[in-house]
């Protein structure tokens, strides 16, 4: 990587990702009537101990992954409690009128994965006028599946933690920028600075 990762431009994906996730976070608390809180993202170079960590926790967490491609290059990860995930699931089949004969706990996990994730990136892209193309999210396990972004030598994680109280139910997303984007990334944002 040629461009330095600055303060500067760790303040501008923090403010960006904060209005991109707070508008994932609304439609979800809207969608489910419930209350949704969202942490400061955290922004960083990622570590070997983040990624070891990632794999750890897996007993606790479904993990979605969706691909991005075009203007950025990259891959959402997601991470869902298993703990309320269930109540979650419920809640988003109510208010779709669904009977919960008819759930299927998986397709709701991903629509709760792209609802966060996806709409989350997707903002991000707007607000720094990219053009980028999603993948749907599909579930994978880390004990059977490398995580997307192992194979990356230097990647930037945009964490962001979302939590539903009542249902004791938290996410949290992660994006990682393949290591030859983050200078076209930087790039741009040095443009809007």
């Amino acid at each position: 990587m040629s461009t330095v990762f600055s303060a500067d431009h760790k303040d501008a994906l923090q403010e960006f990702m904060n209005i991109s996730m707070g508008r994932a976070a609304n439609k979800l608390a809207t969608l489910l009537d419930l209350h949704v809180t969202i942490s400061v993202p955290n922004v960083r170079l990622a570590t070997d101990e983040d990624l070891a960590r990632l794999k750890e926790l897996e007993t606790d967490y479904y993990y979605t992954r969706q691909s991005f491609f075009g203007g950025m290059d990259g891959e959402l990860i997601t991470l869902m409690s298993r703990k309320g995930c269930q109540q979650v699931v419920e809640d988003l089949n109510r208010a779709k009128g669904h009977s919960f004969d008819t759930i299927d706990v998986e397709e709701s996990i991903l629509d709760i994965s792209n609802i966060l994730s996806g709409a989350s990136l997707r903002g991000l892209c707007e607000q720094i006028d990219v053009k980028t193309k999603i993948q749907p999210p599909v579930l994978f396990e880390p004990s059977r599946q490398t995580l997307p972004v192992s194979d990356w030598k230097l990647s930037l994680i945009m964490e962001i933690s979302f939590l539903v109280e009542k249902d004791s139910f938290a996410a949290k997303t992660i994006i990682c920028f393949a290591d030859r984007e983050l200078d076209r990334m930087l790039a741009r944002l040095n443009e809007l600075l």
